[in-house]
């Protein structure tokens, strides 16, 4: 599969390449109903010149319908070594839809981004979910009532952040059993006070996972650096 024609047209215009795009959101993670959005998440390269230029260069290009988010590769490394989870997901996913050599190179030496402190942003980002949630900000669909989308966000959230720290790989497709417990949140068969009430004890499991687990003290930050580097080079 190629990626879609708004990103490919993207980066003909911007002369870029893309090592790395897959497909993110519901779809990705095996809870789409239909109508449900397609998303992309990825990474590209820019003409050196864009760098040493006195304009510089984006580090970051979005568009919707298709939704997609591309990050320069330095930026995409920066993200993934802070264990931001989206970005993680992505050298993880087996939904790729465009991929070069650097992007095999990147998904290969994926472990050498995980580190103890790669489980901070799980606990950061379910923490502050479960917050918004418990004050009804922006977590509501139109008319008013609880938006069910949140919380299955929430509950697989915490739950790739405890697989993650068991495992010390980043599960992006929720399993069968997982994803008909989130089809059944995002549809809004399970009322909110339940899905706290799951989250709860998931989340303070996350937490002991945080503070014990086997995860590397340190990422490969050498490694990453380097590949950073020869791929901008190359690009030339």
């Amino acid at each position: 599969m190629t990626a879609p024609a708004a990103i490919r047209a993207l980066a003909r215009g911007k002369d870029l390449t893309l090592p790395l795009v897959v497909r993110s959101g519901s779809k990705a993670y095996g809870i789409d109903v239909p109508g449900s959005d397609d998303d992309f998440v990825g990474t590209f390269v820019a003409p050196l010149r864009d760098f040493v230029s006195l304009c510089g260069s984006d580090d970051t290009f979005t568009g919707f319908k298709p939704d997609f988010a591309l990050h320069e590769i330095g930026k995409f490394c920066r993200l993934a070594l802070k264990g931001n989870p989206t970005i993680l997901e992505v050298l993880w996913n087996p939904d790729v839809v465009e991929q070069d050599e650097w992007g095999r190179e990147l998904t290969a030496m994926r472990s050498s981004f995980l580190h103890r402190g790669s489980l901070a942003p799980y606990v950061g980002y379910a923490e502050s979910q479960m917050k918004r949630m418990v004050a009804g900000k922006r977590l509501h669909a139109k008319g008013g009532g609880y938006n069910g989308k949140y919380g299955a966000h929430l509950l697989r959230l915490v739950h790739a952040g405890i697989g993650l720290a068991r495992t010390g790989e980043v599960v992006v497709r929720a399993d069968r059993e997982l994803a008909a417990t989130l089809l059944r949140v995002r549809s809004g068969e399970v009322s909110m006070g339940e899905v706290l009430a799951l989250a709860r004890p998931l989340l303070e499991r996350l937490r002991r996972c945080e503070e014990r687990n086997d995860l590397p003290e340190e990422p490969e930050r050498e490694r990453i650096d380097d590949f950073v580097i020869r791929a901008r080079l190359a690009r030339g």
